[in-house]
């Protein structure tokens, strides 16, 4: 570097010009990934940045990055075994081992799984490893919990409820649980998957996928909204596949996760829905639209940004988190 060049740095430097620069591109750079589906539910693919629309509190943004390659997973798989018993043990053995090859089936080569199992406590079944032989050999471990859960005596649903909610039910060989034979610590659990997945490399995919009834029954040490904080900071999803029925479209809490962080829910209740929804949601996290804008918004003092996307068109439905925190510049 000659005498000049060097001086010239030294005086940016001195000024703050050069470290405001720096900040103001690690700070303002906002990534997105998000994905879209059409009106029955199927993933869109094909589009194009001019096809997005984002606004950030209500103010369009202008979209500088856009990137649709295929990128590396890192996912740490969550499963609730505190659920009740007959539902339990239609899972285990029947459902989950061979929903777990397909699982394991979608990864490529390179990504990255972690498991993790909860019921009134959260324990790390394995480390992050790209071998899918660990992982199933580590989820294998769960049908042992199965063989202890109680049972749960039916609700009206299942004694008087609709003919085709109770024989759903008889199907599945379980009656809807008035509730958990054990504390459920859901949102502890997917903290903890959350904080393991900050070690990964940050141009991975990081996504934390949860098997689970829903129930958040607790005590949990992390509320819904510190977990979900820590999802957001780091830019982390969430998908789940429920072991209940949709209330009116939702559920529940891993609804409000999906809707949170980005990402989605699955029904499973079933060996062949399961098993779709496994597959759906690695083809989903791994295809995804990422888009980066620079915020036009300023602040004096840390603030919440909420960020919506949409397509041109008006069938279609985009799936992304919510928002953002925008911390001032210096």
């Amino acid at each position: 570097m000659s005498r000049q060049i060097l001086i010239t740095v030294l005086m940016l430097i001195a000024s703050g010009s050069y470290v405001r620069s720096q900040i103001r591109t690690r700070v303002d750079l906002v990534v997105v990934p998000v994905s879209v589906k059409d009106a029955k539910g199927k993933l869109v693919t094909g589009l194009t940045k001019d096809d997005f629309i984002v606004r950030e509190d209500g103010k369009v943004q202008t979209i500088t990055n856009f990137d649709t390659d295929p990128q590396p997973l890192s996912v740490a798989i969550v499963v609730d075994d505190g659920m009740n018993g007959n539902l339990l043990r239609y899972l285990y053995p029947k459902v989950l081992p061979s929903a777990f090859e397909a699982l394991l089936a979608g990864f490529a080569p390179g990504d990255r799984m972690a498991a993790f199992r909860y019921d009134h406590e959260v324990a790390k079944l394995s480390d992050f490893t790209d071998d899918p032989a660990a992982i199933g050999k580590s989820l294998a471990t769960l049908e042992k919990f199965a063989e202890t859960r109680p049972n749960q005596t039916a609700d009206m649903l299942g004694e008087k409820g609709p003919r085709v909610l109770r024989s759903v039910i008889n199907v599945l060989g379980s009656t809807l649980p008035k509730e958990r034979p054990t504390k459920g610590v859901l949102n502890d659990a997917i903290y903890q998957a959350a904080i393991a997945l900050q070690s990964e490399p940050t141009e991975r995919r990081k996504i934390v996928l949860v098997i689970s009834d829903g129930q958040a029954a607790g005590p949990n040490a992390h509320t819904f909204d510190s977990t979900t904080e820590l999802l957001l900071k780091d830019r982390i999803q969430f998908y789940g596949v429920s072991t209940k029925f949709a209330t009116f479209g939702s559920y529940g809490t891993l609804t409000a996760y999906a809707r949170a962080a980005g990402g989605d829910v699955y029904p499973g209740t079933s060996t062949k829905s399961i098993e779709s929804a496994f597959s759906n949601i690695t083809e989903q996290a791994r295809y995804e639209y990422v888009l980066g804008y620079v915020s036009n918004n300023e602040t004096q003092f840390a603030v919440f940004r909420n960020i919506q996307v949409r397509t041109r068109s008006s069938t279609q439905t985009v799936l992304h988190r919510k928002g953002y925190v925008q911390y001032p510049q210096p």
